[in-house]
């Protein structure tokens, strides 16, 4: 009898029986941990070739790193600026570097003046030791409150028996602001409320050991509202 051909029912019934078999599953591999995974992935990416890479353009870099600069946003800290203090020296903001300050803006003939300019030498007074510096820069920008020369502004401040920092005169606000004021008022705690333009007189801002703005005080608030934010930055 020859043998069954490849059509035969035999094998048909055989092609059935293993079809309706299943094969069994291989074992699944086990993930690796994401933390090796993301490892795994940044071995296999490629350095982006120089041509394709994208252009960063940096701030220049003053030589003078204390200088008042035009790029005053690239600005990190007060340290990196300069301003000319009430005899028309020229000041490197640098020298607090390691110093916690408060930085003011001034009036001789506001309401507020006598409290703020004796709370202030209260204020100095008490925590000079401890390492708090005071700034205070006067402006004229608030219903001509200011209209007297640095020669004259610096009298009437020894008259509070002033020891802290006095500078010359200056624009907080506008164009003509100085660099020093424009950065402070875009610092995330350098902001005010409706705008970052400085409202009033005696407007403050709290400066760390670092030289970033921590603070900004209204010029509704008594310098003293800033003695119990001291201790957390000496």
């Amino acid at each position: 009898m020859g043998r069954a051909g490849a059509g035969s029912p035999g094998r048909r019934r055989q092609r059935c029986q293993s079809r309706g078999r299943r094969r069994p599953r291989a074992p699944r591999r086990r993930k690796a941990p994401a933390c090796r995974r993301r490892r795994a992935r940044r071995r296999r990416k490629k350095p982006c070739p120089r041509s394709l890479r994208p252009e960063i353009h940096e701030c220049p870099k003053s030589q003078d790193p204390c200088a008042s600069r035009d790029d005053w946003r690239c600005a990190r800290s007060m340290h990196e600026f300069s301003a000319k203090d009430i005899d028309g020296h020229m000041v490197n903001l640098d020298k607090y570097r390691g110093f916690v300050c408060i930085v003011t803006n001034v009036a001789s003939q506001c309401g507020k003046t006598e409290v703020n300019y004796t709370q202030l030498v209260d204020l100095h007074a008490r925590y000079a030791e401890c390492g708090l510096r005071i700034l205070a820069f006067p402006c004229n920008q608030f219903g001509k409150q200011e209209p007297g020369s640095n020669e004259e502004i610096k009298e009437f401040a020894a008259g509070y028996n002033v020891k802290f920092d006095m500078f010359s005169k200056i624009c907080v606000n506008g164009d003509d602001a100085h660099p020093l004021w424009k950065w402070m008022k875009i610092q995330p705690k350098g902001k005010g409320i409706l705008g970052n333009a400085i409202k009033w007189n005696f407007t403050k801002f709290l400066i760390d050991k670092n030289g970033c703005v921590v603070k900004r005080y209204g010029p509704m608030e008594e310098p003293l509202v800033i003695e119990k934010d001291l201790p957390h930055y000496f």
